[in-house]
């Protein structure tokens, strides 16, 4: 069991999702029937499945890892004529030459009616030009491919969701802006140049909802955690091996190192939606580091001199980052004999936490949900997920959903899988998402 400040945050957000769930069960108890406008959003939906799995397959056969800017490009201007033709006003906002990456491609329609509304996808994929994850394929009611759920697949649901409105004229003088980003999988640094264009339009909208892929169909995203990158590094005498732990030698870079981390480890390693990872470690008489690969050169009979780790920390909230990082510090202060160490904490990208108009959000898209008799969704464990577009404007807009993309798992993997019914499904909700806020009372 957690202890003290740290037990407390992990419980309230605990007994806020506990919470919602209660408060799903009174609503859905009276939940509304369809009208015949969103009967037909529906059944449009339900006849475009095989047209929508079609784009689908063209977009995931076009390589676009974050570093193939040309890839990018080539799938954000096949949307672009989509979102086109369904009257948005559509262009790419261009990052500096100098950040490398795509852009972000931006689509508005203004209007009056209802909340203004910030829908988020993304273009890239981790999966570069030489990969040899690189094609759609189906086998019954799966598929796989690169970006077949991450992102290609919430970019999908967006674009028919949109058609499915603009069919039923419900469209008109809506107030939309689609931002769809060319790396979200590895933001151009720094991210206040290369999520710019995010954050400007969310300034803008009331509501923003998030399209990367959900990871069952009975939940969805009212809270992500963020994440924070660390360097920590480690000093310690070189001498023969024979003199470890001896006054003049004292224990070497390595043993220093490894307790840091051990301790961060038993300390900190339970509490709820904390948690950190050292990804890469180097050490030995000189080490070699640019953070994602590096080399080290040591013997087996020489006391270390250095030693490096690279890793990340994510959070639930700022709160929970500022508190970790305090406790780490101080970890990384109380030496073993004959060493030092130091840490260095940079920024990634802020964390979502729950909030009552998040909540509030659920519930509508819950209430929809039960309306298609397709049941309750409830949401989904923070710690489940990983840190995302949308908390980079989650604190600035009055309610964000995510993970409204269709179903599917292997993310980052060459095992991405996508359920190819939840398509239809998770576009028939979004759309119907959307057209009640929409055509809500501001």
């Amino acid at each position: 069991m957690l202890t003290g400040h740290n037990t407390t945050i992990g419980n309230k957000i605990m007994r806020k999702l506990t919470c919602v769930f209660f408060l799903l069960l009174n609503q859905i108890a009276n939940a509304a029937h369809l009208t015949p406008v969103e009967k037909n959003i529906a059944q449009y939906i339900t006849t475009q499945s095989q047209e929508q799995l079609s784009l689908l397959e063209q977009l995931v056969n076009i390589n676009s890892g974050t570093t193939n800017i040309t890839g990018i490009r080539h799938v954000g201007n096949i949307v672009r004529k989509q979102l086109d033709q369904l009257g948005f006003k559509t262009y790419w906002v261009n990052e500096p030459p100098a950040l490398h990456r795509a852009g972000t491609l931006i689509a508005e329609r203004s209007g009056t009616k209802g909340k203004k509304l910030l829908l988020i996808g993304h273009l890239d994929t981790v999966f570069p030009e030489n990969s040899p994850f690189q094609h759609f394929e189906r086998k019954k009611a799966v598929a796989t491919g690169p970006g077949v759920i991450d992102d290609k697949g919430g970019v999908i649901v967006i674009l028919y969701a949109l058609k499915a409105l603009q069919g039923a004229k419900a469209l008109d003088d809506a107030n939309i802006t689609v931002v769809l980003t060319g790396d979200e999988e590895d933001s151009g640094k720094p991210t206040s140049i290369s999520r710019k264009p995010l954050i400007d339009a969310a300034k803008k909208c009331d509501v923003a909802l998030d399209f990367e892929w959900a990871i069952t169909s009975d939940t969805a995203t009212v809270a992500r955690r963020g994440i924070s990158h660390w360097t920590l590094e480690a000093h310690g005498n070189e001498a023969h091996s024979s003199e470890i732990f001896q006054k003049k030698a004292g224990y070497g870079a390595t043993f220093e190192l490894v307790r840091i981390l051990n301790t961060m480890r038993t300390q900190l390693g339970r509490e709820s939606f904390l948690s950190f990872s050292p990804g890469l470690i180097l050490g030995g008489t000189t080490v070699k580091n640019n953070h994602i690969q590096g080399e080290a050169f040591g013997k087996s009979n020489v006391v270390a001199k250095i030693a490096v780790a690279n890793g990340d920390l994510r959070f639930i909230s700022e709160e929970q980052k500022n508190d970790a990082e305090e406790k780490i510090t101080n970890i990384v202060a109380d030496h073993l004999p004959g060493t030092t160490a130091s840490i260095k904490f940079q920024d990634g990208i802020p964390s979502m936490p729950p909030t009552a108009a998040n909540e509030s959000l659920l519930r509508q898209y819950s209430l929809v949900s039960e309306d298609l008799e397709q049941g309750m969704v409830l949401p989904l464990d923070p710690g489940t997920r990983g840190a995302g577009d949308i908390s980079h404007i989650a604190s600035m807009i009055n309610g964000a959903l995510a993970g409204l993309g269709p179903v599917g798992t292997g993310a980052h993997s060459v095992n991405e899988t996508l359920d190819v019914p939840s398509l239809t499904t998770q576009t028939q909700r979004s759309a119907l998402l959307i057209y009640r806020l929409i055509n809500k009372p501001k």
